[in-house]
Formats: C-alpha cells, structure tokens, sequence
C-alpha cells in the first residue's frame, strides 16, 4: 500500500482510514448499526437548507430513512449467511451527481468497506453529501473505518492502486470509461459489476391519457423523469412511444406535450450548449434516416422528432436537455427493436403492467431490466440493471446437511 496519497483529495475519511481498509471485518447486509447510521445522515440531509435546493439530495434522503430501509431489508427473508464481500471501490460516474451516493449505500448496506472515487466535476450536491457523512461520523467512529470519498486525477496511477485492493469493483459510466478502468487489474478471486451508458423510454396509451381528469399531473412526473436530470440519468426516458387509436394519440399528444411545455417555460433553463447539442443531433438525425419530422414547435426547449420506424439504431440518435423521439405504434410488440440490451427501463402510463409483462414473456427481449410507472423512473433500487447488489456485493456460505 502507498505510504502517502499526495494526489488524493479526501471529502470522506483519510490515508490512514484508506490503508486500513483490508484489515476490517465484514458484516451481515443490513446490519442495525448501518441502518441507523443511514437514518442518521437521512435526517441531517432533511436539516441542511442548501440540501433543500436539491431534489436529487432530498430523494437520497427520503431512501435512507430507517422505515424505508426496513422495507427493503424485507425482501431479503434470510441473511444469516451472508456477508460482505470485503472492499468495495465504487468509481462514479461524472454526469451524474448523486450517484455516487446510492453506490455508497448499496456497498454499506450489503456488509462492504467503501472507497468512492466522487464524479470529477465539482457538483454542489456532492458537498453537501460529503459534509452530513463527516458530521455523522464525528460520533459514530465504529463506521468510521468503512467508508472514504476520495477524488483524484485519471492520470494519476491511484485506480490501479485502488484496484488492487478491490473484492468488488463497481463501474459507473460510459463504455470507454468501463474499457479504460478495466486495464487497472483486480484480484483474481474479485468481481466486476459494470453500470454502462444505456436508454430507456416510455409507453403511453393516448386513449387511456385523454380519460384523465388531471393531465397535469403526467405532465409533471414525466418533466421529474426527464428534465430534473436534464435526460443524462441513464433511466430518463429518450423516446416516447403512443399506443391507441390513430385520432386518440393525435389529441393525446397535443394536450400531453402542451402540458409539458408549461412546466418547462416555468422550471427549466435551457443552456446554450444544450440548445446546439440538440439542434446537431437533429441534423445528424435527419441527414441520416431522412425520414425524420420535426414536431415541437420553435421553441427549443421541447425538441421533439417523430419516427416513422423504430429499429436497432434507433436509441443511437438520443440527445440530452430536452430532446425526444416519438413514436406512433399499433401495437406494443412495434417497441421490440429498441429493446436490446442497451435498454434499462421503460416506464409507462396507462398501459397495464400485465400487459408489459405478457410482452417481455412473449419476445424476451435482451434488455429491459426496469418496468417502472411514470414519475418513477429516478427511483432507486436495490435491484439495479439486472444485479440485485444485495446478493452481488455479498457472498453466500454453505453449511453441508
């Protein structure tokens, strides 16, 4: 182990905690004194005023509350022989600010050491997480040993250090990232979870959406899903399908994405950047396929482009900041071409979730691993891109009869 970590910032914890994690034992997943550490830090999160300012942060605080993490430690029955794999190194992606936070979580919870390398862009979300988690650990020093946030340089060598260590390696990030991480070698006996860049999409019944007394209400979970994220979640819906009948979804689009763009003009700011980006894919788009229409209006807030086919490229022709694809389909199965294994969840409004599941049955598509309701699909689980990080971050002993 290195001697001195001069290349290192630590946000969470210190050399000597980093040095010392080997050393530690493990523990059972969802031990009290983790969930209690966990409410603890839930609770200074709902104190913080500038925590306040930040949706993303109050989530993380509302999972972390001793109730809901009961509810989850349920669905897991019998834990008596399990326990943690050992070291978890968690390396975030930088896109997304919190998410290094549910990482975290997920390796306390399933009985691991954690050394969290935090996004490289300085998110404020990611100092106010990092100041609760010290202020709780002034007076818990038995969690102190389980937990350093470090952020540091790609360049500097420490992810090969780091990787070394590792019983379990969570990878957060695009492909070249996972590509580039994966060169720093792990122990023989330790594992790789990889969370890549993937897309999801939403179904919506138009007939079912104009019965709807407050359309209101879809307008805003769709504009949580989407915009509070700015679609760089990879669970952030980039394609709206409609199914019904033709007159049905030419009225329930209208009313939908008129909705929509009151909550925009109201909430959202479009950056320049953003707005350029949009405008580009849109030109590559079209220049592409053409057979693509532009269907929102002028404003660029809601950039929207109507498919007249989904196929396997599809979801390669995704843009951030407010950018959809939009498709009209007859029937459910018409999404099975943007299914692969590169799509994570699809979340849907009045569509039976017994009728998606006929669908999956049916096709067993390669991907899809979240079937969420809309408004939901920033929600975090347990069960996460097919791993159930309870059971993945932990191992199993058997005791012969």
């Amino acid at each position: 182990m290195p001697n001195s970590f001069e290349n290192v910032t630590f946000l969470v914890g210190d050399q000597h905690v980093a040095n010392g994690m080997l050393a530690q034992r493990t523990f059972q997943p969802f031990e009290n004194f983790i969930i209690d550490f966990l409410d603890e830090f839930s609770r200074r999160l709902f104190r913080n005023p500038i925590a306040k300012a930040w949706p993303d942060v109050i989530t993380l605080a509302f999972w972390c509350r001793k109730k809901a993490l009961l509810k989850q430690k349920s669905a897991y029955p019998d834990l008596s022989r399990r326990t943690g794999r050992g070291l978890a190194f968690h390396i975030a992606p930088s896109n997304v600010a919190t998410n290094f936070a549910w990482s975290l979580v997920a390796g306390l919870l399933s009985g691991n050491c954690n050394l969290v390398r935090v996004p490289s862009r300085s998110f404020p979300q990611v100092s106010v997480i990092c100041e609760e988690l010290n202020n709780v650990l002034r007076n818990r020093p038995d969690i102190v040993p389980y937990l350093c946030l470090v952020r540091y340089a790609r360049e500097s060598g420490l992810t090969d250090i780091f990787s070394g260590w590792c019983d379990t390696r969570l990878i957060w990030g695009g492909d070249e990232t996972i590509s580039a991480v994966r060169k720093s070698p792990i122990p023989s006996r330790s594992l790789d979870l990889t969370f890549t860049k993937r897309h999801s999409l939403m179904l919506i019944d138009a007939s079912h959406y104009l019965t709807l007394i407050n359309k209101r209400a879809v307008a805003d979970g769709f504009y949580n899903d989407t915009y509070l994220m700015d679609q760089n979640a990879c669970t952030s819906p980039q394609l709206v399908v409609w199914l019904g009948t033709k007159a049905d979804k030419e009225q329930a689009r209208t009313h939908f994405w008129a909705e929509l763009e009151i909550l925009v003009n109201k909430r959202y700011q479009l950056q320049p950047i953003t707005a350029l980006r949009k405008f580009d894919r849109f030109c590559h788009h079209a220049a592409m396929s053409g057979s693509v229409k532009k269907a929102s209006t002028a404003s660029n807030l809601i950039f929207r482009l109507l498919l007249d086919k989904l196929d396997k490229s599809t979801m390669t022709q995704t843009e951030a900041g407010g950018y959809f694809l939009e498709y009209l389909a007859d029937d459910i199965s018409e999404i099975l071409p943007v299914c692969g294994n590169r799509c994570q969840t699809l979340a849907f409004s009045g569509v039976s979730s017994k009728h998606i599941e006929d669908f999956l049955k049916r096709y067993r598509p390669a991907g899809v691993d979240r079937v969420v309701p809309l408004g939901q699909t920033l929600d975090f689980n347990l069960k996460w891109d097919g791993y159930d990080l309870i059971y993945s971050l932990s191992r199993y002993t058997t005791f012969a009869d």
